[in-house]
């Protein structure tokens, strides 16, 4: 072992503008790294808890910290020193600063411009503005050349944004082909990528990059979103993967949720299974299939929507189910299925609430501003009507564990109460944005 080739391989992302926790690797190569922080209560030198080294506090101006490596191998060591520059904190975001909401979505595969971003505005959750004169603000260069899918992500800290989306175009595929085995081409010989941006203002992104995170012999990587895990202090990135047999092309496994965790984006943790196929009503014994997840977390627990079933499968719909314990995939347990509430479809072409005519479901919470009672927090649940070719149909409740809709918590929006502009808004995100961000965005892209 050669150390200097292992000092070259070891780095620090952005250390000229350190805005969150960093990955401090303690291994390379077979040689053995150790750290030490000039200021450790800026940035971490030893784990706790659950917490490893690298937790960045910043502080009420910036400041420089210095870490050094000591790397040991065979009997050797050497030491590499690297300077971070510390952005100073953020000020908080208080409930009223939040005056508005972005859509980002994509809007269809019948062109190489559909299966990229596009971005909407609206001040009160219910009527969007579609932004950039329609055109796409986010085009992907790399990988299958198309994106779908995409999730906004505000940091931890407030001040940085992350948008990952499904590497994927179906324009460039030719369609949803069938392969020799029955499959859809693109879920099973898909790409093992997520599309990564990054930005500070919403405005202005970084080049994207892909992510390879998906399970050993995946078929695909579809829908990711991520949540911030203050228990480890890391993103958790969960997306949908089939599992292949490389000698039959068959399915080894039916797609399930996996996830990744990771502080920089650069560094990943092994991938592991976040939710599990389902297994109630399962046909001759057949777990169903499982895509399109969405969490929020509401109070102690996490809460999570999902494509529940392929479109074929029986039994299956828009699952919501919950769990205090994020990592632990045996933990989650089922709130409710949106078939089950018996809600009033009315005369929309839409009649039945299930897997058969609904994926890609996105949960949030509505600004504080926009509840009809300021006590009370009101969420949305839309889900995409792909069997109509409809776009989202939106839901609101004020209890997402109203099961039976017994409180009258739970409702469809009629299409008077919405508007979603003229651009049809494919399996999108919804962040909630200040006042400032609001009118940022309108001013680059209002045109």
């Amino acid at each position: 072992m050669i150390l200097s080739e292992v000092i070259n391989k070891i780095a620090i992302p952005n250390a000229e503008a350190i805005r969150g926790n960093i990955t401090l690797i303690n291994n390379c190569d077979g040689a053995v790294i150790s750290w030490k922080s000039s200021c450790p209560d800026v940035i971490s030198d030893k784990d706790s808890g659950d917490l490893a080294a690298g937790v960045v506090t910043r502080q009420k101006e910036d400041c420089n910290v210095t870490l050094t490596a000591e790397i040991s191998c065979d009997g050797e060591t050497v030491t590499k020193a690297f300077e971070l520059h510390v952005l100073a904190a953020p000020e908080a975001i208080s409930e009223s600063d939040y005056q508005g909401y972005l859509f980002g979505h994509f809007i269809g595969e019948g062109n190489e411009n559909q299966e990229q971003i596009y971005f909407a505005l609206s001040e009160d959750g219910m009527h969007f503005k579609d932004m950039n004169g329609k055109e796409p603000v986010l085009r992907s260069s790399i990988g299958e050349k198309g994106v779908r899918d995409p999730y906004l992500c505000r940091s931890a800290e407030g001040d940085r944004f992350f948008l990952v989306a499904t590497d994927l175009s179906i324009y460039n595929r030719g369609g949803w082909v069938k392969n020799e085995q029955g499959y859809y081409d693109a879920s099973t010989t898909g790409s093992e990528n997520l599309v990564l941006w990054e930005s500070t203002d919403l405005v202005n992104w970084s080049e994207p990059r892909l992510l390879p995170i998906a399970p050993k012999n995946a078929g695909m990587a579809w829908a990711p979103e991520m949540v911030y895990y203050d228990k480890t202090g890391e993103y958790i990135i969960f997306f949908a993967s089939s599992i292949m047999d490389p000698a039959t092309k068959m399915k080894a496994k039916p797609n399930a949720i996996y996830y990744a965790a990771t502080r920089d984006f650069v560094h990943f943790s092994e991938t592991k299974i976040f939710i599990d196929n389902q297994t109630d009503g399962a046909e001759d014994g057949k777990p169903r299939e499982i895509i399109d997840t969405t969490v929020l977390k509401v109070g102690e627990y996490y809460y999570s929507a999902s494509k529940d079933g392929d479109n074929a499968e029986k039994n299956g719909g828009i699952r919501i189910m919950r769990t205090k314990d994020l990592l632990n995939a045996d933990s989650w347990e089922k709130v409710l299925d949106l078939d089950e509430l018996s809600l009033d479809l009315g005369d929309m072409a839409i009649k039945v609430l299930d897997n058969t005519s609904l994926e890609g479901p996105e949960l949030f919470r509505y600004n504080q501003k926009d509840w009809k009672n300021p006590d009370v927090p009101e969420y949305g649940l839309m889900a995409d009507q792909y069997m109509l070719g409809a776009g989202y149909l939106p839901l609101t409740t004020t209890d997402i564990t109203d099961a039976t809709n017994a409180k009258n918590s739970w409702k469809v929006l009629s299409q008077t109460e919405y508007s979603f502009d003229q651009l049809k808004k494919r399996h999108g995100t919804i962040l909630c944005i200040t006042g400032k961000e609001l009118e940022g965005l309108k001013k680059a892209f209002d045109k």
